[in-house]
């Protein structure tokens, strides 16, 4: 049921993430057209693009901490018995979670200070809230997909993925 409801929140995420990317291209298009055929940029166009890429990259945070598909350099993790390499699943989960949740503390007062001065982007207009509330919000998402990776086994399941030390 957890496993389910997560993956529905993760899809709904990579669709919001997937159709950012789509409009920055679009309107990275119409900017050129814009600016090249026409003689008329769009001047707010590189900032809408750049809040759509915060956006996109903090939205797409939790899905892929739910996945367990970030970076990491893991040659020697994979060599060792599932039980360490489970272990030292968890400590980075543990670590991660620690850093997610720091990062969620520090910049939601930032945030909220943006909201009630109500600061706003120089070209579009756009309250900085908003894109700036998208590093908490993926971040507390993240956290949750931790946590919840660890609650339903899924961490467990994909630290015992690869070959067993000593199988033939």
């Amino acid at each position: 049921m957890l496993r389910r409801a997560i993956d529905g929140v993760a899809r709904a995420l990579r669709f919001a993430s997937t159709s950012m990317l789509i409009a920055i291209v679009a309107l990275n298009a119409a900017n050129v057209i814009g600016r090249y055929l026409l003689s008329a940029p769009i001047a707010w166009a590189e900032e809408i693009m750049l809040y759509l890429m915060f956006g996109a990259v903090f939205l797409c945070n939790p899905t892929v901490t739910w996945d367990g598909a970030h970076i990491r350099m893991d040659v020697v993790a994979r060599a060792l018995p599932r039980g360490i390499r489970r272990g030292l699943e968890a400590i980075a989960d543990l670590v991660s979670f620690a850093v997610a949740s720091l990062l969620v503390y520090a910049s939601v007062p930032i945030v909220r200070q943006l909201f009630e001065f109500d600061q706003r982007s120089d070209a579009a207009n756009v309250p900085m809230a908003l894109p700036q509330g998208t590093i908490p919000l993926g971040f507390a998402l993240a956290a949750i997909a931790l946590l919840a990776r660890e609650l339903c086994g899924k961490a467990a399941e994909q630290a015992a993925e690869g070959p067993e030390v000593g199988a033939k």
